[in-house]
């Protein structure tokens, strides 16, 4: 027996048996463990074994340079963020403090001029480092009419996210908020990746944005084997966290250096999907 066709199988058992041993420690998030066993146990087996190898091809890039060139990116990008948010918000409260009560017109101006001022910054700084990012998995050059074209295409996706954000936030109760931020997040990363793997690879806003939810909703079926490793991944690495020191300095840094580096492995595997699903 080729026990090879059976590894994904076992794999979804294992799963199965430790999201029933974990959910008194782990609470709600046992679900996504539950749902990655069930597609592993049920896949079809010549599938699971293609999907399987380009799994383990995936960890091979790992040891090389572009894998922490990709976390680099994302660690300066988050210290960007915390040394941005921090210098506007003391720049509008040292400008409100010169206001009165009866200025309360400029104080509404200087308020929305401080937000489109800060979105713009932050999503500049988003669109360089995560086009970087880009670049590098797909081994391309920059250029800056690519990093114009990348920012205009971010802005773009920000607004297609705003009207569903706002009118979901308007009508949700505040008992399901976390699960509906969860799930968004979720949501947003996939499709973000294939919006930005799709444009960097043909450099084309329309096809890209098309392709975002072509791809990523209208061939979802396609995705959930990955995403069962993907979760089993997670989970895996996620013990690491038993055995760092429990104070919150360290566990904030920890958790920022884990979610940067899985991030990097999560970007550079999902690349490999893609291809093999563009290409069908």
């Amino acid at each position: 027996m080729d026990l090879k066709k059976y590894t994904t199988r076992i794999l979804g058992i294992i799963l199965l048996i430790a999201a029933m041993l974990a959910h008194k420690y782990i609470g709600t998030a046992v679900i996504f463990m539950v749902i990655a066993g069930l597609v592993m146990l049920i896949s079809n087996k010549s599938i699971a074994l293609k999907a399987f190898r380009i799994f383990i091809k995936s960890f091979k890039q790992i040891p090389h340079k572009r894998y922490f060139l990709i976390a680099l990116y994302d660690m300066l990008l988050i210290a960007i963020v915390f040394l941005i948010l921090p210098l506007f918000s003391k720049l509008f409260v040292s400008k409100v403090q010169e206001l009165t009560a009866a200025n309360i017109g400029s104080l509404l101006l200087m308020l929305f001029a401080y937000l489109i001022l800060i979105t713009f910054v932050l999503l500049l700084a988003y669109s360089v480092f995560k086009g970087l990012i880009w670049l590098a998995i797909l081994k391309q050059k920059p250029s800056a009419k690519y990093f114009q074209k990348f920012l205009l295409l971010n802005l773009c996706w920000l607004f297609i996210w705003c009207i569903p954000g706002i009118i979901v936030l308007w009508g949700l109760k505040p008992n399901y908020f976390i699960y509906v931020l969860v799930l968004a997040v979720i949501v947003y990363i996939h499709l973000t990746s294939i919006l930005h793997y799709t444009f960097t690879k043909d450099r084309h806003i329309r096809n890209a944005l098309k392709q975002a939810f072509a791809t990523g909703i209208g061939q979802i079926k396609q995705f959930l084997l990955p995403y069962a490793y993907i979760i089993l991944v997670y989970f895996v690495l996620l013990q690491v966290f038993w055995i760092v020191p429990r104070t919150t300095n360290f566990m904030l840094f920890a958790s920022l250096l884990f979610i940067v580096f899985y991030l990097a492995w999560y970007r550079l595997y999902l690349a490999q999907v893609l291809k093999r699903i563009m290409q069908q």
